[in-house]
């Protein structure tokens, strides 16, 4: 049996031109040991921390946090000043250097 198929030939296929895959980088946190280089003053400030965490008086210490708790600590906080309050820290920081005699 005969059978009857279309032949087709396929037409020519132009070149489109392609984009490279891009995808933005990840801006993740850096880590690092502390902000304080010191390990002299760093010691002093972890043992100070742990003495008032004893006594029932710990409290947040940036001088033991990395770049990425201080940042996070930052973020989280920021909503608890109103834009006038810090308008007015602003304000008194920049009359008290320009008392001061610094930039």
């Amino acid at each position: 049996m005969l059978s009857l198929r279309r032949i087709t030939t396929s037409p020519t296929i132009t070149s489109l031109p392609r984009r490279a895959l891009s995808t933005t980088p990840l801006r993740s946190l850096k880590e690092s040991n502390s902000t304080d280089p010191s390990p002299e003053n760093f010691d002093h400030h972890k043992q100070d921390s742990l003495s008032k965490q004893k006594s029932g008086k710990g409290h947040w210490k940036p001088e033991l946090a990395s770049n990425s708790e201080e940042a996070v600590k930052a973020d989280r906080s920021s909503g608890s000043s109103s834009i006038k309050d810090l308008q007015e820290k602003t304000k008194k920081a920049a009359e008290e250097n320009a008392k001061a005699g610094t930039n």
